[in-house]
């Protein structure tokens, strides 16, 4: 009898477990979609576009700051006040204070004086707001260089992955010759070598995305990584048309070329400063009262004005001091102006090299007869496995060298944008994109 209850008890508890898995079997379920689905969708949401990359760049913090330097110049009602100074004095009489005198002086600014500080604080306005575009400039380029680098890191790793499945095969291959007589134990170890590599090569290059996408993730004020997927960049011959349609001056708004310029803006509007100072004689006007012990309008009252007398070279060494920086600033503003130049020829040469080699590359690998004679070396008995295997992989080289050297001319153009201004012109622009499109 008791023994019947023991096996009721237990078949109880057992449909009770049974019970229980039912209803924990879809918690599981749940608990493994959301943590397998929701980082996926979370990283769906946070990919953004290269425009949207370099769009960001408006938000960055630096920029920000910046902005408010020159927002609270624009602001700031500025001007040079027409009384320099009040001043009250007081003197007595033998301590006879019936006969204290009182004079009231005033220092005033002309004209003039008012207009070439009014001109130099516009100055000041200008150079910061060069100085934003210049932050900007450097801002973007950071941007374009992070882009670049993964859209060569996504295609080499895909690349190396390739190249992966070849070794892999080719170390395949040897492994099952092993018992033929013209086997060589020195090719199976330089396989095994050359598969290590690229496992070490691919390992790095997954390292140097993560870390660029990181850099883009920090640069993003949505906080997103860039998509590459179905990353299209300008391909290299429109990317040469739009270098080569560039002047070969660099743009007289350019933000480094304007700086310059406003410096030397600025030497003259502190030396037009100096002149309003040397011009101004007038040194004060004042009204004096008091003297007698008489009262109201008897007493003693006089009006007087003091006159700087001009001597000769007074101000000459701060002038000349003025004159010497405003044509050093010249100078280097044409000096700088050639070496902008000399960079933009320097920077065109080396993309018609590289673009060249880009061509011959392309050329080479379309005139490639390895497919043909890969399909026509399978037809023949006793074909080399190894040999097709080193067929595929000279095609593959050149590939690689193809990527690297489409890298290098994308790095020059963005090195030429910034060169000759076009960067930095209005509306934006993304120069990566093929319309060109505005951000």
């Amino acid at each position: 009898m008791r023994k019947i209850e023991c096996q009721k008890i237990n078949k109880a508890l057992r449909m009770k477990k049974l019970v229980g898995w039912k209803f924990q079997i879809p918690l599981y379920i749940v608990f493994i979609f959301v943590n397998v689905s929701v980082p996926t969708i979370v990283y769906a949401q946070n990919t953004l576009s290269t425009s949207d990359i370099l769009a960001s760049a408006k938000q960055q913090y630096v920029l920000g700051l910046q902005q408010k330097r020159v927002s609270f110049l624009k602001e700031s009602t500025y001007k040079l006040p027409l009384v320099d100074e009040i001043e009250f004095r007081t003197e007595t009489n033998d301590f006879r204070l019936k006969e204290q005198q009182y004079v009231l002086r005033g220092r005033f600014h002309t004209k003039l004086q008012q207009q070439a500080h009014a001109d130099f604080h516009q100055a000041k306005i200008e150079l910061n707001t060069i100085d934003e575009q210049l932050l900007m400039q450097d801002l973007l380029i950071d941007r374009y260089d992070a882009i670049i680098k993964v859209s060569y890191f996504k295609k080499l790793l895909v690349a190396k992955k390739e190249q992966k499945v070849l070794l892999e095969d080719r170390m395949t291959v040897l492994k099952k010759s092993i018992n033929l007589p013209r086997f060589n134990v020195i090719d199976l170890i330089d396989a095994e070598d050359d598969l290590h590599l690229v496992d070490r090569d691919i390992l790095k290059l997954k390292n140097s995305l993560n870390l660029v996408q990181q850099e883009i993730y920090r640069f993003s004020s949505k906080r997103g990584y860039l998509k590459t997927d179905d990353l299209q960049l300008i391909g290299v011959e429109q990317l040469m048309k739009v270098a080569r349609s560039l002047s070969t001056e660099p743009s007289s708004t350019h933000a480094t070329l304007m700086k310059r310029n406003l410096n030397v803006d600025i030497a003259v509007k502190e030396q037009a400063i100096r002149v309003t100072q040397e011009e101004n004689t007038v040194d004060y006007f004042q009204a004096k009262i008091g003297g007698t012990d008489d009262r109201g309008f008897r007493q003693s009252f006089s009006l007087g004005m003091g006159i700087t007398i001009p001597v000769r070279n007074r101000q000459k060494q701060n002038l000349d001091e003025l004159e010497f920086e405003k044509i050093d600033e010249g100078l280097k503003y044409e000096e700088l102006k050639i070496q902008l130049k000399d960079r933009m020829i320097q920077v065109r040469l080396e993309m018609e090299t590289q673009y060249e080699l880009f061509q011959l590359l392309n050329q080479q690998l379309e005139n490639s007869q390895v497919d043909e004679v890969l399909q026509q070396y399978q037809k023949v008995a006793g074909t080399s496995p190894i040999a097709m295997l080193k067929l595929r992989g000279s095609k593959f080289k050149k590939e690689l060298e193809q990527f690297r050297i489409q890298q290098e001319i994308y790095l020059l153009y963005v090195e030429l944008l910034d060169a000759s201004g076009k960067m930095m012109e209005l509306p934006l622009r993304n120069y990566l994109m093929k319309n060109l499109e505005v951000f």
